[in-house]
């Protein structure tokens, strides 16, 4: 797991801890994410990551995969459908922050209990077969992703 895996949640946390809940709840434009949705879908996509990760040690999927280039994430001009839309639920920053800190939890104690996950190639929807060690580079750029999105949110309903 590299610096910016880390680095980025703590940028994320840190940008939502003194948001109100009108920036939190309030989409910048009609049928838009508010900024709570936003940390919704990172939060399940953590887990879901892992998922494909789980899903590779079960199957045994052991072998090479060449290393992709994820910064095409940060590219906003290049739009990606989400696979499922998030809750319209109201949530405060505290909820928020508690979401961020289950995902990174159920992280921390896969990564505790799978050593070499390395040997593992996953098979990612949009990136084809990647390293399993890759999920967490690809978490981070997706999480940098949407730090700029929430950006854009919180400009436009400031």
């Amino acid at each position: 797991m590299d610096q910016s895996f880390i680095q980025t949640r703590e940028k994320l946390i840190s940008l939502l801890r003194h948001l109100n809940d009108y920036e939190l709840n309030t989409a910048a434009e009609l049928g838009g994410w508010t900024v709570a949705q936003v940390v919704e879908h990172l939060a399940v996509a953590e887990v879901n990551f892992l998922g494909l990760v789980e899903n590779a040690i079960k199957q045994k999927h052991i072998g090479h995969a060449e290393e992709k280039d994820f910064s095409i994430l940060r590219d906003r001009s290049v739009k990606m459908k989400a696979q499922q839309e998030p809750s319209t639920v109201h949530r405060n920053a505290e909820d928020c922050i508690q979401m961020l800190q289950n995902s990174r939890n159920k992280t921390e104690a896969f990564l505790h209990e799978n050593q070499n996950i390395e040997r593992y190639v996953v098979s990612h929807p949009r990136f084809g077969d990647i390293p399993a060690d890759s999920i967490f580079t690809l978490i981070a750029e997706h999480e940098r992703r949407h730090i700029e999105q929430i950006e854009e949110i919180l400009e436009a309903v400031q």
